[in-house]
Formats: structure tokens, C-alpha cells, sequence
């Protein structure tokens, strides 16, 4: 693949919104309208100017390309869902100092 892209929530909605208003079942179900983005490909694919070989493996690359998208944002998606590591707070309190510089005793507040 030649070129970086960028994807964004804006062109997906865009995209799914224009997929829904030409087939409403896309909005209930999502197998129809992955089916459709994956059809629009294949349709595309078909006027592909190059030979067939080069076609075909032009599909196989945009499949392994579709796989690792697709687990790309479900890291995404659970590094966004795990919660905050939060450190644990300060026991309130004070320690007083004793003879022995390495020992001192806790005194709660």
C-alpha cells in the first residue's frame, strides 16, 4: 500500500450514515453493513486497470490491512476502558521520630 491514511469517528459515521440511508437494516444489524463496506470494495476492485494476479493479490494485502485495523481498535478500544491506575492515598497520619533513625512509629491523624 502505497499511501498513509487517516481514519477518523467523523468519515466512518459519514460513511455508515450514507450505507443506513440506503439499506435501514444496516443500522440494526452490522454483518449488512460490514457486508456492504466489504461489496464496495470488491465493486471498486473490479475496475481495477491491472491484471488479475495483481488484483488478487491486492485483495489479500487489503485483507491482512482489514485485520489489522480491526485489532488495532480493539486495543484502542480496551485501553480506553480500562480505569485509571490510580495510586492508593496516603495513609493520614504522621510519623514520629525515635532514637533509632531507621525506626519511627506511625500515629494516625
Amino acid at each position: 500500500m502505497s499511501n498513509d491514511i487517516t481514519l477518523s469517528d467523523e468519515l466512518i459515521n459519514n460513511l455508515y450514515g450514507v450505507i443506513c440511508q440506503h439499506d435501514e437494516s444496516a443500522k440494526q444489524n452490522m454483518i449488512v453493513a460490514l457486508q456492504y463496506f466489504s461489496a464496495v470494495s470488491g465493486y471498486m476492485l473490479g475496475d481495477y486497470p491491472g491484471p488479475a494476479e495483481e488484483r488478487d493479490e491486492l485483495i489479500d494485502q487489503l485483507a491482512a490491512f482489514t485485520k489489522n485495523v480491526s485489532a488495532d481498535r480493539v486495543n484502542q478500544q480496551q485501553a480506553q476502558q480500562q480505569p485509571a491506575q490510580q495510586e492508593p492515598a496516603a495513609a493520614a497520619g504522621k510519623s514520629e521520630a525515635t532514637d533509632d533513625p531507621a525506626v519511627g512509629i506511625w500515629k494516625p491523624e
